[in-house]
């Protein structure tokens, strides 16, 4: 079992529209072997199937799984429901709340961002899934709603692939990008998204990200250059398992970065890579460490711990779609962010230059 949180506690909202499959994530989470802390608010709890060897204990409509999991069902609010949970002795480590399918996921997020919850709350993301073979014959206010729900999107699942064609999927995954460029988007049977994209979140250690392999969900480390062909990817090859396939990659150094190159970083991040996780060292603030964290289009960094007598270092593991990781050019782009003695941020450069003007150079 995880130590216990330190506030804000990161939330992810789980939305799309009615018969997308996000029961069928939520199920996945559950059952998923990760020992985490995680509350799930749900508005149906009957459609949520527990296998009842995991339950260890009910109190009201909440109920407590042998893997740290509680799923509680939304009675009074949902904002209500919240506050009871961080209240709780042991409060969880991560929150998931599900949407209803005909509700705002934008609308939902901002209950989440009163000033009086920022202390205790944190937005980490938003997961959409949209249905494959739905999607494209919603019609009129029901494909206003499925779009807005994308839209807000930091990453989209498209679910139940193996029920179109492979055209069909690429003019799904074409409408998407057209609709929110900077989204991850990947393809998933049965909701079985990887739990290292999903509750890979908070204060963990970056190995931590990468440690746990969801069922049927294979997660490889890439070590080679190597690309599978396009057609290794075709969805029809996977019908007999349903499984999936995502690389990860792992970087690190005891050279220092910069508040600047961290960023530029992010910026650069292909949309093939779905989620980043990592302990950073800051020559901006080298006394404590800081934990950078990359989900979907968003990258967040957060304060930590002291170094003490640790010596700093920066750690970092990336997940990304089955031959999206390139190992050689995510080594480039991260070996650009350190900071070595002659490399000098651009606060630096234009520092210098006023003292260089100054003195009269």
């Amino acid at each position: 079992m995880s130590e216990s949180p330190r506030f804000p506690i990161p939330l992810t909202i789980l939305t799309g529209f009615l018969g997308a499959g996000k029961t069928t994530l939520l199920n996945h989470i559950l059952h998923g072997n990760h020992g985490l802390r995680i509350a799930v608010l749900v508005n149906d709890f009957g459609a949520v199937n527990i296998d009842s060897q995991l339950v260890v204990g009910v109190e009201g409509e909440t109920v407590s799984l042998s893997n740290g999991c509680i799923c509680c069902t939304i009675r009074d609010d949902l904002l209500t429901e919240t506050v009871r949970l961080i209240q709780r002795p042991q409060p969880p480590e991560y929150i998931i709340v599900e949407t209803s399918g005909v509700s705002e996921p934008s609308t939902v997020a901002m209950t989440f961002m009163l000033p009086e919850l920022q202390e205790y709350i944190i937005v980490d993301s938003i997961l959409t899934v949209m249905d494959a073979e739905q999607f494209t014959s919603l019609e009129g206010e029901y494909l206003t709603l499925a779009r807005h729900q994308i839209i807000v999107a930091d990453m989209v699942v498209l679910n139940k692939v193996d029920t179109i064609s492979a055209d069909q999927l690429d003019s799904l995954r074409d409408y998407v990008r057209d609709v929110v460029p900077e989204a991850r988007i990947f393809e998933t049977t049965f909701g079985r998204v990887p739990l290292e994209l999903v509750i890979g979140v908070g204060r963990y250690a970056p190995e931590q990200l990468a440690g746990h392999e969801a069922s049927d969900v294979h997660v490889h480390e890439a070590v080679d250059e190597h690309h599978h062909d396009d057609e290794d990817h075709d969805h029809h090859e996977h019908n007999h398992d349903h499984s999936l396939v995502f690389n990860t990659w792992n970087w690190s150094t005891t050279e220092p970065l910069s508040m600047e190159s961290v960023q530029a970083l992010v910026d650069k991040l292909p949309n093939t890579i779905y989620r980043a996780k990592g302990f950073i060292y800051l020559r901006d603030y080298p006394d404590n460490r800081f934990i950078l964290q990359i989900v979907g289009r968003r990258g967040t960094l957060m304060i930590a711990e002291a170094w003490d007598d640790q010596t700093p270092f920066t750690q970092m593991v990336v997940i990304g779609s089955a031959g999206g990781i390139d190992p050689a050019a995510l080594t480039a782009l991260f070996e650009g962010a350190v900071v070595t003695k002659t490399k000098k941020s651009r606060a630096e450069q234009i520092l210098e230059s006023l003292e260089m003007e100054r003195k009269g150079y």
